[in-house]
């Protein structure tokens, strides 16, 4: 019977670090992943290497996530441990471990305590310790600071410039950190951090109660509600286009990007109601891991040379 306890007690501790994350493991985790591995695969067009093997890169997927993770582990720790967190929780996500009663803000605050300096470490081994530090920097910014609040145009500003850490970890993680930021590769970290910072701000047409409970100024409550939907729908559309042709692409790289960016500028205007919008935000984090694609949808010659070792002819 002791036993049976003892390892309740680790599962319910397990479930309740993994509710810190668990609403952004899809839409943060996978996406930020798919940038890193995708990055690496494409080659000579992001770093250093030439002529990447496929499974080396694809093996790398499970540190990617777990670097991911951590760093989102850390933020939302500090992110929801604030009473005022706690109350818009209640409202946008009563499953999260606060508002549930799963943990108390002192224990959350020692996790918090626990967790940085453990994070950091794996982050040197991982050979994104640079990130990780910056994130740090971020984190204290947006939440200690109060630059999550403070305005909408700071915190998509924060955002931004906190996606462009998460973009690069990525990248060095998937390459195991065997590169030097290459000049076009600080020039997609530039553009994808501005599509986070022109789009983001879409997740906040959802929880607009939560938001109001801690007097936070986001877009729909500082402009309202249509201006924050068209301030969406718009650059949304052109960011389908113009990073297709940051790339160069033909016209067949236009259409995925696109006809997912006109699906969700459409949700956005006509689909006004909170189920909506929440789907709506799930799709405009598939519509990034989309743009995050889009260097193999340039350069796919590592899917070429593994097929021609297999004796496939393409």
């Amino acid at each position: 019977m002791q036993q049976v306890s003892y390892e309740r007690t680790w599962a319910s501790a397990a479930k309740t670090i993994w509710l810190f994350t668990a609403d952004d493991f899809t839409t943060f985790v996978v996406p930020e992943t798919a940038f890193g591995i995708c990055a690496a695969l494409s080659g000579p067009l992001l770093t250093e290497n030439g002529s990447p093997e496929l499974l080396p890169v694809l093996k790398r997927i499970p540190t990617v996530i777990l670097w991911n993770w951590l760093n989102l582990f850390v933020f939302n720790l500090a992110n929801q441990r604030f009473p005022e967190s706690v109350a818009e929780d209640k409202i946008n996500r009563p499953w999260r471990p606060l508002p549930a009663g799963r943990i108390s803000t002192t224990e959350t605050r020692r996790l918090l305590l626990l967790a940085i300096p453990v994070v950091l470490g794996l982050s040197v081994y991982l050979g994104a310790w640079e990130e990780t530090t910056l994130l740090y920097t971020l984190n204290w910014s947006y939440n200690d600071l109060g630059g999550g609040d403070d305005g909408f145009i700071l915190r998509n500003v924060l955002l931004a410039i906190a996606f462009s850490q998460y973009n690069k970890g990525s990248l060095r993680v998937a390459t195991q950190a065997r590169f030097e930021i290459l000049p076009q590769t600080w020039w997609w970290i530039i553009i994808t951090s501005a599509v986070i910072g022109t789009t983001m701000h879409i997740q906040d047409i959802k929880d607009l109660e939560g938001d109001r409970a801690k007097n936070r100024h986001t877009v729909p409550i500082v402009l309202g509600d249509g201006p924050a939907r068209w301030s969406v729908a718009v650059p949304v559309a052109i960011w389908s286009v113009a990073c297709p042709a940051f790339w160069e692409l033909g016209v067949g790289g236009y259409v995925l990007p696109v006809s997912v960016g006109v699906a969700i500028a459409w949700r956005t205007l006509f689909l006004r109601r909170t189920a909506a919008d929440k789907a709506t935000w799930k799709v405009w984090t598939a519509w990034t891991g989309v743009i995050w694609m889009l260097p193999l949808f340039k350069d796919y010659s590592v899917f070429v040379r593994f097929f021609q070792q297999l004796g496939w002819a393409l």
